[in-house]
């Protein structure tokens, strides 16, 4: 067993001294108090620093802008394009099914988008994508299931047809797949 000092365990966990010894106290860990002071076991504070970097890795995977904006000009005589998600939930009265629309999705997939470097076929491509939406539901549905645009027994689903290269359905539905779990919390 290999072993460090709190300074030493800090420097490598980016973290205080005090934190480490927190860490130490709560067993969260591997360590012994010797002569007052705590000797750190490396290999558990690498397997500590490990879940730290999951942890952050996936809260940064999860987190979308909803408020992101795309601008473009679609008609040269005209004036520049501004587009917004907006997210719609509802409740379906028949069903109680919850329903959450997703509306304005191009800023969502500007890094897709951005990739195209005709300016006509990226117009093109945003005027497709400004009519696509995605839906959450809650529950299974039937007319959806097994369609190309739809994914866990259409619980998620998109109107957009994959018409753009750079912007596959699997694209879109992957965006979904997000926008379920960052709403949901």
């Amino acid at each position: 067993m290999t072993t460090i000092t709190t300074a030493e365990a800090a420097t490598q966990a980016h973290v205080t001294v005090a934190t480490i010894r927190t860490w130490c106290r709560r067993d969260v860990i591997a360590a012994v108090k010797q002569a007052g002071r705590w000797v750190i076991d490396t290999a558990s504070l690498a397997r500590r620093i490990a879940i730290g970097a999951l942890r952050v890795r996936k809260q940064a995977t999860l987190m979308i802008d909803l408020n992101a904006t795309y601008t473009i000009t679609l008609i040269a005589d005209q004036g520049p394009v501004t587009i917004t998600p907006k997210v719609k939930r509802r409740t379906v009265r028949r069903t109680g099914q919850d329903i959450i629309t997703v509306t304005g999705i191009v800023p969502l997939l500007a890094d897709r988008i951005d990739t195209i470097t005709d300016p006509g076929n990226r117009a093109h491509a945003v005027t497709v994508l400004q009519s696509a939406s995605i839906v959450i539901a809650d529950t299974y549905d039937a007319d959806w299931d097994r369609q190309a645009g739809a994914r866990h027994g259409g619980q998620l689903r998109t109107t957009y047809r994959g018409e753009i290269p750079q912007v596959t359905i699997d694209h879109v539905l992957d965006l979904a797949e997000q926008l379920r779990t960052q709403l949901s919390s």
